[in-house]
């Protein structure tokens, strides 16, 4: 089982979201997600640069994320439209 880090700008944004996506975000942490975040049922794929790391798409929303060993670094939850800025 892998930790699930988020960074302090993360956990604002998370707050901010809405209530339905909240709950969605909270089901894939405590799920398989924490266990296997490349599982192809993801369906997580490497971002172009400048970015690192993964992405994962949530209806609407990515969730852009490093692998640090066992560490998953959760850098942002945004809508789509403002995810790469």
């Amino acid at each position: 089982m892998m930790y699930i880090s988020l960074t302090p700008a993360t956990e604002r944004e998370l707050k901010r979201l809405p209530r339905e996506i909240q709950l969605l975000v909270k089901e894939l942490f405590d799920g398989h997600f924490s266990t296997n975040p490349l599982d192809p049922r993801f369906h997580a794929r490497k971002v172009q640069p400048p970015f690192t790391g993964y992405r994962l798409r949530l209806g609407s929303y990515r969730i852009l994320f490093e692998l640090e060993g066992n560490i998953i670094l959760v850098y942002r939850i945004r809508h789509r439209k403002d995810a790469y800025r």
